[in-house]
């Protein structure tokens, strides 16, 4: 099921390399130029800006970290664990506090899709932004999904080997422990 992304890394991948190619392809599948991938800080309760293409400081610094409460598409789709679609900022109310950051980005619409493994941990949202109104096909959304869910997994793996077994186990009771408490 990696082998795409693990054909492209040549060999085992770290973290960014993993975001990189996640981003890459979101946007090779939206066939837009604007896009980020945030991962989830579960232990804070919010996601965070890991990889980003197209945006500017101020852009970056508004959504640097996202709190499920904030309203935008990367929040929902955090809090829902969907893919979530806006086809217009400017007529969303979960946009009323960053129409003007998201005006002078030059983003109208935006689809946030969640990165989820196999087995289902949340990992973060992968989203890609439109100029103009918009609405990925089906096509797009599922594509867009399927290398979500193979990063997600790459993820996992990245992470795994670079802990040892005690270390592993503790995380993992860690991570499930705070979503946990996120869900509530």
């Amino acid at each position: 099921m990696l082998n795409p992304l693990m054909n492209h890394l040549s060999q085992p991948a770290d973290v960014g390399e993993i975001l990189d190619w996640l981003l890459h392809q979101g946007l090779m599948l939206t066939d837009i130029g604007l896009g980020n991938v945030q991962l989830t800080n579960w232990g804070r309760g919010y996601l965070e800006i890991k990889a980003q293409r197209g945006f500017g400081r101020e852009f970056l610094r508004f959504f640097d970290r996202v709190k499920m409460q904030d309203g935008s598409a990367c929040a929902r789709a955090m809090e829902h664990s969907l893919p979530v679609v806006v086809q217009d900022v400017m007529a969303d109310r979960g946009f009323l506090h960053s129409l003007a950051i998201m005006e002078r980005a030059g983003v109208r619409a935006v689809q946030s899709t969640p990165i989820k493994s196999s087995s289902g941990a949340f990992l973060g949202v992968l989203s890609t932004h439109f100029p103009g109104r918009h609405q990925p096909t089906k096509i797009e959304m599922r594509n867009v999904q399927h290398a979500a869910h193979m990063a997600a997994d790459a993820l996992i793996c990245a992470r795994i080997n670079n802990l040892s077994a005690v270390d592993q186990i503790s995380r993992s009771a860690k991570l499930i422990q705070q979503s946990l408490v996120m869900i509530d």
